[in-house]
């Protein structure tokens, strides 16, 4: 036996059925030869195709000699992925305001597998089922008189997500609606039969518009899915079924929210989503609020991103709540919405976490054809990769090597060696971190190649605890040797005896001396010269 509610007992719990669909099109007053037609927006975000099988539209009616009830379309078990829109006519191909040929998702007429099209009649304190017209073009009666015109809700396992009251001059349920008997609906399938208190529902889990349609018009969502953004169809605003209506992303609603990201700082810091609900209409509560993880077209949501939290704020409040982000650099999209089901608002939140790999310093050297680069980096544990690109007239980079991120937190220090015979040789580093924000470094610049003439020769460049140079003296003289830093400031000095010709001087170095380059001189009467070296 399948299970029944009663939406009386369970309207307090509309958010927790996770609703993604809302009417977005409804084509109430077709003229001449037009068809009916209504249009189902997912606002969901979840790679599972919703099932529309335990979907329910109702509609009321009036007629002549003072019958009134209603039209219940159990949904067939049809899907409508996320971001997308699904279609139901009086006709499977169908014509609406000028457009042609036009093809339904299904046809109420000849409605598929899962799914049952029923009328129902109020007789005294119930209701008597009669037959429904042959190919049915009025499914959404517009009702004559004072009140509302048109009357449309939507229901998923019996509980109320959304609805629409059109032609009407207030945001409350009619009282001839609220006054009718309970309804049974008796689903079929395994979708759950249930009973529709109309009585119970509560005027903020539908939504207004005051416009009537007339002949040959419906009502549009300007922007798919937000609250408060009917219109009447016209042939200035005409119907657009199965496809988008415009963003709902960066527009305001009736709710004052402030929300924002607190970035990280140090590695071992999360990010974090902050958000308060200070002030708006009581009917705009309980709000409910998610937040997804921006992976697809930066500033929309789509298909590609991914809930990562979900709450409901009961009440506007000072209250800040605040949740950790699941990756330190995401981005956000933040909706709140309103108990009806539609976005009040769609906010894209930036992240300043998204930083490029701090580049503490880039040198290196050449000597002769023996090219050294060395960089030392902070926050290393984000880098990913570095690419050293060569160039040979500054402008054009070609990638000579890939290295990638060590795990080590903190700083790290990278080298790359290369024999390079050029005469004039560019390099620079083209630095990704893990989030594939990219950085350049400066460009250095080597004039030397394997005919030069400097006569101070660093031996086995790079070093670790004892620096050896060779150098050409014309005479036997005393010599200098210093060991200068990269800001010129003296780190050691050295004096030391030269003979005519070739010399081999080796030094220790001091223990204090930190890794990175430096330059090493020696100057006599007949000697100045200088060459970088790397100390590890």
């Amino acid at each position: 036996m399948k299970k029944t509610f009663t939406l009386c007992a369970l309207a307090i719990a509309t958010f927790t059925t996770n609703a993604q669909v809302v009417l977005n099109e409804v084509y109430t007053d077709p003229g001449a030869t037009n068809n009916e037609f209504f249009e189902f927006y997912n606002s969901g975000t979840s790679q599972l195709a919703e099932n529309l099988d335990n979907y329910t539209l109702v509609t009321y009616y009036e007629e002549t000699g003072n019958k009134s009830g209603f039209y219940v379309l159990d949904m067939p078990n049809h899907t409508i992925s996320a971001k997308n829109f699904y279609v139901g006519a009086s006709a499977s191909t169908f014509k609406v305001q000028g457009k042609n040929n036009l093809i339904a998702s299904f046809a109420w007429n000849t409605i598929p597998a899962g799914g049952s099209l029923n009328k129902w009649e109020k007789n005294g304190a119930g209701y008597i089922s009669v037959a429904v017209p042959a190919n049915l073009n009025d499914f959404f009666v517009t009702r004559n008189g004072s009140g509302a015109t048109q009357h449309i809700m939507i229901f998923k396992n019996g509980i109320l997500i959304n609805g629409l009251i059109g032609g009407g001059s207030s945001n409350t349920i009619p009282s001839y609606l609220k006054a009718m008997p309970s309804l049974f609906v008796d689903m079929s399938g395994s979708s759950p039969d249930f009973t529709i208190n109309f009585g119970s529902i509560s005027d903020n889990q539908v939504e207004y518009v005051t416009a009537v349609t007339g002949n040959d018009n419906g009502y549009i969502r300007t922007k798919d899915g937000k609250c408060g953004a009917w219109d009447k169809s016209t042939s200035q605003v005409t119907h657009t079924p199965g496809t988008s209506n415009g963003s709902a992303i960066g527009s305001t609603g009736n709710l004052t929210i402030s929300s924002y990201i607190t970035p990280a700082i140090l590695p071992t810091d999360y990010s974090v989503l902050n958000y308060s609900i200070s002030a708006g209409p009581a009917d705009a509560f309980a709000v409910m609020v998610e937040a997804y993880r921006d992976f697809g077209i930066a500033g929309q949501l789509d298909a590609a991103d991914i809930l990562f939290y979900t709450n409901t704020v009961p009440a506007a409040s000072s209250t800040v709540y605040s949740v950790n982000l699941v990756g330190k650099s995401d981005k956000v999209i933040f909706i709140a919405k309103s108990p009806a089901g539609c976005y009040d608002q769609l906010l894209a939140l930036a992240n300043a976490s998204t930083l490029p790999v701090k580049l503490n310093n880039f040198q290196g050297s050449k000597n002769k054809s023996n090219v050294q680069l060395q960089w030392n980096v902070g926050l290393n544990e984000i880098a990913n990769t570095f690419e050293v690109e060569r160039s040979t007239n500054g402008k054009d980079f070609a990638t000579a090597a890939i290295l990638f991120g060590t795990e080590k937190t903190g700083n790290e220090t990278y080298g790359y060696n290369e024999v390079n015979e050029d005469a004039k040789v560019y390099y620079r580093l083209k630095m990704v971190d893990k989030s594939d924000v990219l950085s350049y470094s400066k460009i250095l610049v080597f004039n030397t190649n394997s005919k030069n003439t400097n006569k101070l020769d660093i031996i086995g460049n790079s070093v670790t605890d004892k620096l050896t140079v060779s150098f050409q003296s014309d005479i036997n003289n005393a010599v200098e040797l210093r060991i200068l830093d990269m800001n010129g400031r003296m780190i050691l000095k050295r004096s030391v005896t030269a003979s005519k010709g070739s010399n081999l001087v080796s030094i220790s170095l001091p223990t204090a001396m930190n890794t990175g380059l430096y330059i090493a001189s020696v100057s006599s009467e007949n000697i100045n010269s200088t060459a970088k070296f790397i100390k590890q």
